[in-house]
């Protein structure tokens, strides 16, 4: 399966931590449903070098911030899923 190639939103030059994009990226699909509940993302190789083209090191540091966030549950062994139950006072806070 390919996946859908996203370097292009990502700014290495910009004002913003390239982390900080990945991570501001895949929020934006779970809030807007892109990414149901549940749902499986891609390994951090996989999101590294076939989706957003940065080193994985990057992957990993935004999957940890969405984790710590509530809006990603990491299993070790299985992989990381979309919490089945967002973190809504997170998405307020946001607005």
């Amino acid at each position: 399966m390919a996946l859908e190639d996203r370097s292009d939103r990502i700014r290495h030059h910009g004002p913003k931590l390239v982390w900080q994009q990945v991570a501001d990226d895949i929020e934006a699909d779970i809030t807007s449903g892109h990414l149901a509940p549940g749902a499986k993302l891609p390994n951090e190789r996989e999101m590294a070098e076939a989706q957003y083209r940065v080193a994985r090191v990057t992957v990993r540091r935004a999957v940890k911030e969405l984790a710590e966030r509530s809006l990603l549950v990491v299993v070790h062994g299985r992989g990381t899923f979309v919490a089945e139950k967002l973190n809504r006072q997170a998405e307020q806070d946001d607005e």
